[in-house]
């Protein structure tokens, strides 16, 4: 009888410590800046060519985690020092088209897409990429001077991004 007590008392004592360690952990999940967002450019079609390069707004926002992306700037604005991954699919079926993108990061090109739609009109482009931002950095799209994009109510063009983990 006495052995199965202390097998008791040993049990008890773990199962106390690791119901402690699951507390702690949700402590630590609920800390956790939670940061993604998914987005549509437009149900208008075709946008562009413009004179100078514009940022994109994308205005169909799917979710937005956080509200750190603004529709009305077109700017993802970190809430927190960490690693960020962000994405972007672009279907576009305008033929003899050519479709070009840029990902930036604060002032600094870092991503930059391209294709030329042949006579079918059949464009695929999708890219990601992680980064590492300061709070306070800006990440947005860019649609470069004399070139156009398209999208619809089929979403062609969306953007994503989420932190991966804060640093």
């Amino acid at each position: 009888m006495e052995e199965l007590k202390k097998e008791n008392t040993v049990l008890e004592t773990r199962m106390t410590a690791s119901e402690n360690e699951v507390e702690e952990l949700k402590r630590q999940n609920a800390d956790q800046p939670k940061v993604a967002f998914s987005l549509g450019l437009t149900d208008n079609g075709r946008i562009g060519p413009f004179n100078t390069e514009i940022t994109l707004k994308f205005s169909k926002v799917f979710t937005n985690f956080g509200q750190a992306y603004s529709p009305t700037t077109g700017l993802f604005t970190a809430p927190v020092r960490g690693a960020y991954y962000f994405s972007l699919t672009i279907v576009d079926n305008r033929g003899n088209e050519e479709c070009v993108v840029t990902l930036y990061h604060n002032d600094k090109r870092v991503l930059w897409n391209y294709d030329h739609n042949d006579d079918y009109g059949h464009t695929n482009l999708s890219n990601s990429m992680v980064l590492q931002l300061e709070k306070g950095d800006v990440v947005y799209m860019v649609l470069p001077a004399s070139y156009s994009v398209f999208d619809d109510g089929n979403d062609r063009f969306t953007f994503n991004g989420f932190l991966l983990f804060p640093l």
